[in-house]
């Protein structure tokens, strides 16, 4: 993938499938949200094809991709003074035909509940704090992809949904999309931090100047020497006293 002359994907090979999580790591500018944008179609890659469900996704209209894959980016820009529930609502729009149906009405009411926004129901969107915002826009994105199709996978990519979130929110959020995994979603996240990665995620993926550094499960990515080398931070990488992952523990030097 590039933009002129610079290279912002090179050699990437992603498979994310139905039932799992993928968690995509790297520091900044490693090329995580520029793979999203060309996962979803947003962007166009200079060479090489995304596939969904057995077909290129140049073949899906936009209608139909919108049925099986949600989106939920870093930024969601919105200041109309809708209320919660309006915006979450807006998720089933794919699916409608004509005015929202009960049925519809009663997806976005429990795609609140699954993000714990159902409080701020009838608050006016604009006026919501940036971690609140986050919360409902996630429930935006459930309740698009809440049903599964006739036939084929869903499909939910979330772009650092954590980033806005007190500690007990980031654990729910994951925790979130860690329940659509189970029910058969491929979800992709990219997450900055690499404890949150290696405690939901099935598989990781760290990305450095849009190279694939490692690919694995946490414990076969999340080592020492691959954290150092993408990070150019020193890490103590350790199991996790209470959970079965690993626990990494920076250890900057004294300067």
């Amino acid at each position: 993938m590039r933009i002129g002359a610079k290279e912002l994907l090179a050699g990437v090979s992603l498979e994310l499938r139905a039932g799992e999580l993928v968690a995509v790591v790297g520091p900044n500018g490693a090329g995580k949200s520029t793979l999203r944008r060309v996962l979803c179609g947003d962007t166009q890659p200079t060479s090489g094809e995304v596939w969904m469900n057995e077909r290129p996704l140049a073949a899906w209209s936009l209608i139909e991709r919108a049925r099986v894959r949600a989106v939920l980016p870093q930024d969601s820009t919105l200041n109309f003074p809708f209320t919660a529930f309006e915006v979450v609502l807006m998720g089933r729009t794919p699916h409608v035909r004509g005015a929202e149906s009960a049925h519809d009405y009663e997806i976005a009411r429990a795609a609140l509940a699954a993000t714990e926004a159902e409080h701020l129901t009838e608050r006016l969107y604009p006026t919501l704090s940036g971690g609140e915002r986050q919360r409902v826009q996630l429930a935006r994105v459930l309740a698009q992809i809440w049903e599964p199709p006739a036939t084929g996978a869903r499909y939910l990519l979330l772009d650092e949904p954590t980033s806005n979130l007190d500690l007990a929110h980031q654990h729910s959020t994951l925790a979130s999309a860690r329940r659509f995994a189970r029910a058969g979603v491929g979800v992709l996240v990219i997450v900055h931090d690499l404890n949150l990665a290696a405690q939901y995620a099935d598989r990781i993926v760290m990305l450095k100047d849009g190279r694939v550094v490692a690919a694995g499960t946490p414990a076969e990515v999340l080592t020492q020497a691959a954290i150092r080398a993408t990070f150019d931070m020193p890490v103590l990488v350790t199991r996790h006293p209470a959970l079965d992952c690993p626990l990494v523990v920076p250890t900057p030097e004294q300067r």
